[in-house]
């Protein structure tokens, strides 16, 4: 409690970061971030620190001495730990990190993801041939984006059966809860008995390449190797654990932003439509506004420190935004102009520095697939209803589109 007496209280802003009214308002939050010094919200659980302007965010991902990504454990932290018990490379610092990331990097390769590039594909075909069959009405985000998960990702990269892949989405709709855990509480036991469903899934999969090797993500994992060494069981678990539960997720999230952009601003669908090489580009546009949260996971100051002019103390949780620095006047002139034809750099979407999110690549290629074949297959959808609002569910800093209701023709 003496750090909350050393703060500045000028800088102190009564916010609820993951309730329902901020998440309809994030975009709005997210402009006022990017302008702003770093400031503190007073909740439940210990004082965070928000850093929201491009720079500052960058220094942020980028000093990982100053900022860990391990956060501490015990009553009290429970809100941070969104996997619970597992410990995903995003969690880890220094030669940890080094080391299991560079085993993880083949798995995500340009020429894996390559490899997978025709069973996304198909998959997504078969999505918008069921939307086809049942049309015109066609939920664009529970029909297709919400797929990406489970059928274009983790289909392709795992080989899941039905069985399979409903213990997997079972776990992934109930891992946002961990997020709202109160200090001291135990986490939801339904999020545990999805955990161990799948950590017991897991092990199986893992045992069945060990037997029979699969040209597949999981195998690659399983033979990952570096001057001799390699993975523990433990390390596998819980990379295919973080991945499958939260990483991939993003995917899904930031589709959902990426076609509420598009499906908003109709002259620039068009323009994709009638030119599809505009894709590529558009996609990145619509990651700097519309990107899958406003925070990636939480890190913890190792000592005391000041960023963008305010105290940051040892102790304290500094919650860097992926998406605020993307409004950055600074940096993206005019920051709230949707515009395919902007080209932006250096979006900070998917974090900065050693901990850049290792499935970029993949995430990229989903989405940039999913809307090719939507507008190829589809010119004249258009939104259900003009008015639409968006409602957005998903843990505390994501931003998960519940629907988006679209007519095919």
């Amino acid at each position: 409690m003496s750090a909350v007496v050393e703060l500045d209280r000028d800088n102190i802003v009564d916010i609820d970061l993951g309730n329902a009214d901020f998440k309809a308002n994030a975009h709005k939050h997210m402009a006022d971030w990017a302008r702003r010094r770093p400031f503190y919200v007073l909740g439940k659980g210990p004082p965070q620190v928000i850093v929201g302007r491009y720079a500052d965010v960058q220094r942020v991902f980028s000093d990982t001495e100053t900022f860990h990504s391990e956060m501490p454990k015990g009553p009290g932290w429970e809100q941070f730990h969104k996997f619970m018990e597992a410990q995903f490379v995003t969690q880890m610092d220094g030669a940890q990190h080094a080391r299991v990331r560079r085993l993880l990097m083949p798995a995500f390769s340009s020429r894996r993801v390559a490899q997978l590039q025709e069973s996304i594909t198909k998959i997504i075909d078969r999505l918008l041939d069921r939307g086809e069959r049942s049309g015109p009405n066609f939920d664009v985000m529970k029909d297709l984006g919400a797929h990406l998960v489970v059928d274009a990702l983790l289909e392709a990269m795992i080989e899941m059966d039905p069985r399979r892949k409903a213990i997997f989405v079972a776990f992934h709709d109930a891992l946002p809860a961990t997020t709202y855990t109160k200090p001291g509480e135990p986490f939801p036991e339904n999020c545990r008995v999805a955990m161990q469903a799948v950590m017991d899934e897991i092990k199986v999969i893992i045992e069945e390449r060990r037997v029979k090797p699969h040209s597949d993500f999981i195998s690659d994992l399983v033979n990952a190797r570096d001057a001799g060494d390699k993975l523990s069981d433990r390390e596998l678990y819980d990379q295919i654990f973080g991945l499958a539960g939260g990483s991939l997720s993003a995917t899904s999230r930031a589709a959902g932003g990426s076609l509420y952009l598009l499906y908003t601003h109709d002259d620039q669908r068009q323009q994709l439509v009638d030119n599809p090489t505009l894709i590529p580009d558009a996609i990145e546009e619509c990651l700097r506004l519309g990107s899958n949260g406003y925070f990636t996971f939480p890190r913890v100051a190792t000592r005391d420190i000041e960023v963008g002019g305010t105290a940051i103390h040892k102790g304290m949780v500094v919650r860097p935004s992926p998406l605020a620095p993307n409004y950055d006047p600074d940096v993206f002139p005019d920051p709230l102009r949707f515009d395919i034809h902007r080209k932006p750099k250096r979006i900070l979407s998917f974090g900065s520095g050693p901990h850049h999110c290792i499935g970029n690549i993949l995430g990229r290629a989903a989405i940039t697939t999913a809307i090719q074949r939507l507008l190829a297959r589809f010119p004249k959808s258009h939104l259900a209803d003009p008015n639409f609002k968006p409602v957005y569910g998903g843990a505390v800093g994501e931003l998960r589109l519940q629907s988006l209701p679209i007519k095919l023709y």
